[in-house]
Parts: structure tokens; C-alpha cells; sequence
């Protein structure tokens, strides 16, 4: 039987010279093998100079030596115990030194255990073998060579200083992060493409940068890395269009594909010579209608250019592209696109939410707003509809004739007369139809003309008709925006209450009412200057009697004592009307 002390003895040193023929590395290992887990450390140099300043950093190594008789080695095992002791201390790296039947050399094996790493590979253990007391783990190992060894004792020391001081605090998750936050991740290499191969021997950690004390936190989880994506100065044309977004993309198993145009990708076939096209249309509408001409395009002409040098596409890859009814694909998106401008819509369809529902809305208002004609829909009487077409809400007014037959209106073109409350003795207020609406459906339309909502309100002024003002339209425009989670609706909803705010200010001869509803769209954008200020206190002072008055004056100039005192000199029924405004939103945020 072999001398178990000789064959350790032999494999530190077998390490130790192939470890010290790189000139920024020195090895100090223990050859008697006294220490109880670990079996040395490596010094990693900044320079070859042999001051104490040129070292960059220590590493822990345990040796392990064996002559196992197999083809290869893959894994080895370790006392968890040892694990245990290894990962509070910034961790360790494993080497095997693998031997041959007569004590020489086969090869040299290792695994990069930054503390993370340990601490993953015991709870994934315990896991696994609840109801054993396992006191060995199965290590994965892999061969080592001249070339990674540097950088690899490099990568362990920069992995082990950034986890050591949250090693036995409660882990951070990506899923804790949130989504507007950067997220950083290490690894060496002289090209990007080589991630793939670094994650495949080491675990690759993503590191958290805290704003306040700019400390890069380590993340419970591990990662890996499917697909890369970088810039090109590549130009790719077809036909008429031109595509200078090329991007490439690379992926674990060494292929390479090119994303332009956000719809297509191009990927080489080096076994055929050949070029082979992916299309998968765009969500957004948009996109779709120019990305599906260009794809008619390229299968018309059958070829494209690459930098300037034509490639032309094989015959089944043209006879693909003229199989599809591409010419039906974009008369269909067409219409979609001309019926939005039509309603003056800017947003853009998302088409992965047309549904067969969508497209009979669609028909619905393209056959009554645009092309004129009566529908008949399952209704007696005129109303207001709310009709999605994807993720566009519209809201149009059917107008009612005979037999379930009626006529659509454009609320916002052809703006109908609306009446409160009209009785026989003619006891009525005439309004503005978008009184009607609630906060709901100011949050859910797309098709609103602001500009049409003050011109309602104007015609009122013109004909020097009975009305009330627009202070409670603005109201619900803000309440709308108080609800609204996407801020660009918010800030769209706004806009609109402010817009129809400076009208209600000229035409109301700026009532009190309306100057409290119009500063409070302001503070809701900005914070409010000193002569708004100026005017709020004023008000204030000059209207003691009522309570309405200075209850809004007092939560706009945030004083919560005084808000706070005419709130309570205010009557239940007033308090409960006041609870579903938005100058109470206002109020329950003062502190």
C-alpha cells in the first residue's frame, strides 16, 4: 500500500512548482500537512517585485492528491465540517493533484470556492438530504491550465473581498431588487463571448451597488448568462430600407446571430454557406407595418446587403417569404393604423392584445365613424360605449334610431348637446356632455381632443346658456390621475385638467373654487411659489364663514393644524361628499 504522507507530499509539490513557474505567483504551502483544513495559501502579485505593496491579495488553499484509476476526474468529495470552517473565513480554493500508478504527474484539477459558492452548494445539500447527517459533499472540478490560473486566483480574491462581510447576514434576492436598479456581474476573460465558457467552471454572482454607501452587495442568487448582446457598425439594407441598429448575439453554443430592425434575425449556416432570415412581427403597430413591408420587400427582390456586399437568399428561403399573405397582413394593420389617426389616437396598439373581440370593435367603428354607415347594435336607447381595440380604450356615443339601427358619434368631433335633469316645465341645466364621465373612464380613454372638451364648455359661454362651470370635470380628470400608476398617463391626465383649468379660470372670473381646483393640478406637478401662496392665504383670511373654502386653502398651503381644524368644522355629510376628492388625497398625505 502506498505511503499516504508521501503521496500528499508529492502532490503540494507538484503544485507548488507549477504554481511558482508563473512569475506573479508564490506559493507557501504546508508540506507536512499540519494545519486541519487548510493547506497553505497562494500570494497573487501585482508585479514581480517582491515588496509587500505589490501583493494583490492572499488565497486559502486546501490540497487534496489521489490515484484514482479512472479516464477522468469530475468531481471529489469534502467534509462539510471543513465547508463549514472555509466560509466565514472568504473561502477557499480546492486543488486535486491526480497521480499515476507510479507517483507521477496526470494532471491538476480545481474548484474556485469564494464564500457564496460554499454557502450554496451546504444549502442545497442540507436540501437535498433532510433526513441524513451527510458529512461529505461532491465537489465539481475541472482541469487547470497555465493560461486560467491567474486570472482565475484573481477572480476568487475580488469575489471573496466583496462577500465576506455578508456572508451571516440574510441574503438579498434579485426578486428584493427593483427593476430600475443596475445590477452588476464579474468574470475573466479578453472577450465577451468567453462568459461562456467562465460559467461553466465558476458560479457567477451578481453584486447589488447600494446608492447611499456605493457598496457593491452580493446577491443570494447565481446566474446564467443564455444570450449576449452587443453593438455593430454594421449596415444591413433591403430594398429602400435601411437598418443601421444591427446588433449581435451570441450564445453558449458558439453560434451567432444579428437582431435588426426588432423583428428580425439573421444567423449564418456554416455547413450549407447560407444566410437564413427569422421574422417575428413587432408588438407595437408601428413597428409592425414597416417591419411586414420590409419582409414583403426582401422576398420580392431575394437578396440584401451586408456593409455594402449584396447576398442574395437562397430559393427556398425566398419561396418561405412568398408563401406568406403578407400583402393581407398589411392591408389588416393598415386599416387599424388609419382608423387610430382617424380618432387622433397617438398611443401605439399593442397587437399582442388584438383579440377576435378587438377586431369586431374594430369593424364596429370603422364601418360608424369612418365609412358613415347606420349599425345595428343590441340596444333601444342612445348611450355612451366604451369599445377596446387591444390596448386602446375609446369611448363614443351610439346614437339610437329604430329597431336596434342607430348611428356612432365622435364625441370629440361632433360634439352632441347634453341636458340635466330636463323636465316638462323645462326646469333644466344645459352641460357638457363629458360631465358624464367619471374618473374611470378619463383613466381608460384614449381617444379624448382636450380641445374639444373646452370647446363643449365654450358653446355653453357662447349661446349664454344655464351651466355650472367645469370645476367638476376637473375634479374627475384629477381624481383619474391620482389613480393612474403609469406616470406618463398621469402627467397626460394632468395636462388636460390644467388645460381645462386655464379656461374654467377666465370664464368662472377666477371664483375661488376654481383657483383652489387649479393650484391644486400645480402642486400635483410642481411645488407651489410665493404668490400662489400669497393667494391661497388670502383666500384664507377673506373667507372665515366658510369652511369648504379654507378647509382647501389650509391642506394646499400644508398647514395640517389649520387643515385639521376646519376638516372638523365641517358636517358629516359634507365630510363623507369631500372623502372622494382630491384635495382629500391631499390632506390624508400631510404630515
Amino acid at each position: 500500500m502506498a505511503n499516504n504522507r508521501k503521496i500528499e507530499t508529492l502532490g503540494v509539490s507538484y503544485l507548488s512548482t507549477f504554481i511558482d513557474k508563473h512569475e506573479l505567483l508564490q506559493s507557501y504551502f504546508d508540506r507536512n500537512d499540519k494545519t486541519p483544513v487548510w493547506d497553505g495559501e497562494i500570494h497573487v502579485l501585482k508585479s514581480s517585485s517582491e515588496k509587500k505593496d505589490g501583493i494583490l491579495g492572499k488565497v486559502p488553499v486546501q490540497i487534496k492528491t489521489t490515484r484514482q484509476k479512472k479516464d477522468v476526474l469530475k468531481s471529489f468529495s469534502l467534509d462539510t465540517r471543513d465547508l463549514e470552517l472555509y466560509k466565514p473565513n472568504g473561502g477557499v480554493v480546492l486543488f486535486v493533484v491526480w497521480l499515476n500508478e507510479d507517483n507521477g504527474l496526470r494532471d491538476i484539477y480545481y474548484k474556485s470556492l469564494p464564500p457564496l459558492s460554499i454557502k450554496n452548494l451546504l444549502k442545497k445539500s442540507k436540501l437535498k438530504n433532510k433526513s441524513t447527517n451527510k458529512k461529505k459533499l461532491s465537489i465539481e472540478i475541472f482541469k487547470l491550465d497555465e493560461k486560467k490560473m491567474y486570472p482565475m486566483l484573481v477572480d476568487f480574491i475580488n469575489n471573496s473581498q466583496k462577500q465576506y462581510s455578508f456572508i451571516n447576514v440574510e441574503g438579498i434576492s434579485v426578486e428584493d431588487i427593483p427593476d430600475d436598479k443596475t445590477l452588476k456581474f464579474y468574470f475573466y476573460g479578453q472577450e465577451k463571448e468567453e462568459i461562456f465558457n467562465y460559467q461553466e467552471e465558476h458560479d457567477l454572482f451578481i453584486y447589488y451597488l447600494d446608492p447611499i454607501t456605493g457598496i457593491e452587495i452580493p446577491l443570494e442568487n447565481t446566474i446564467k448568462i443564455v444570450e449576449t448582446e452587443e453593438e455593430t457598425d454594421l449596415i444591413i439594407k433591403i430594398g429602400d430600407y435601411v437598418f443601421q441598429d444591427v446588433k449581435r448575439h451570441r450564445f453558449p453554443d458558439g453560434s451567432v446571430q444579428l437582431h435588426f430592425g426588432e423583428s428580425f434575425t439573421m444567423s449564418f449556416d456554416i455547413k450549407k454557406k447560407q444566410f437564413k432570415f427569422n421574422y417575428t412581427r413587432p408588438d407595437l403597430l408601428s413597428k409592425a407595418i414597416k417591419c411586414t413591408q420590409v419582409f414583403q420587400e426582401l422576398g420580392k427582390i431575394g437578396y440584401f446587403t451586408l456593409n455594402g456586399n449584396k447576398i442574395e437568399l437562397d430559393e427556398r428561403s425566398i419561396k418561405d417569404i412568398s408563401s406568406l399573405d403578407l400583402e393581407a397582413d398589411i392591408k389588416g394593420l393598415l386599416k387599424i393604423s388609419n382608423f387610430m389617426k382617424k380618432m387622433g389616437i397617438q398611443k401605439d396598439v399593442d397587437l399582442s392584445c388584438f383579440d377576435k373581440q378587438s377586431q369586431r370593435n374594430l369593424n364596429i367603428l370603422y364601418s360608424g365613424l369612418v365609412l358613415k354607415k347606420k349599425v345595428a347594435l343590441n340596444y333601444n336607447e342612445s348611450k355612451l360605449l366604451h369599445l377596446n381595440i387591444a390596448n386602446i380604450h375609446i369611448i363614443t356615443l351610439y346614437s339610437f334610431l329604430s329597431d336596434k339601427n342607430g348611428t356612432m358619434i365622435d364625441i370629440f368631433t361632433e360634439t352632441p348637446w347634453c341636458r340635466e335633469g330636463e323636465t316638462e316645465d323645462e326646469d333644466y341645466l344645459d352641460i357638457s356632455i363629458f360631465e358624464v364621465f367619471e374618473p374611470n373612464d378619463w383613466l381608460k380613454i384614449d381617444n379624448c381632443k382636450i380641445d374639444s372638451v373646452i370647446a363643449s364648455y365654450q358653446r355653453l359661454v357662447d349661446n349664454k346658456l344655464k351651466y355650472e362651470g367645469a370645476d367638476r370635470t376637473i375634479l374627475k380628470i384629477v381624481i383619474a390621475a391620482d389613480m393612474a400608476e403609469d406616470m406618463t398617463k398621469r402627467e397626460l391626465l394632468l395636462n388636460w385638467a390644467q388645460c381645462l383649468s386655464n379656461w374654467n379660470l377666465k370664464y368662472s372670473q377666477n371664483s375661488e373654487i376654481a383657483i383652489i381646483n387649479d393650484l391644486q393640478i400645480k402642486s400635483r406637478v410642481r411645488k407651489l411659489n410665493s404668490k400662489e401662496m400669497e393667494i391661497l392665504s388670502n383666500i384664507l383670511v377673506n373667507s372665515n364663514d366658510n369652511y369648504e373654502l379654507c378647509f382647501g386653502s389650509s391642506v394646499l398651503l400644508k398647514s395640517k393644524p389649520q387643515a385639521d381644524l376646519f376638516w372638523n368644522k365641517l358636517d358629516n355629510e359634507t365630510k363623507e361628499r369631500y372623502k372622494d376628492f382630491p384635495i382629500y388625497t391631499l390632506y390624508m398625505k400631510l404630515s
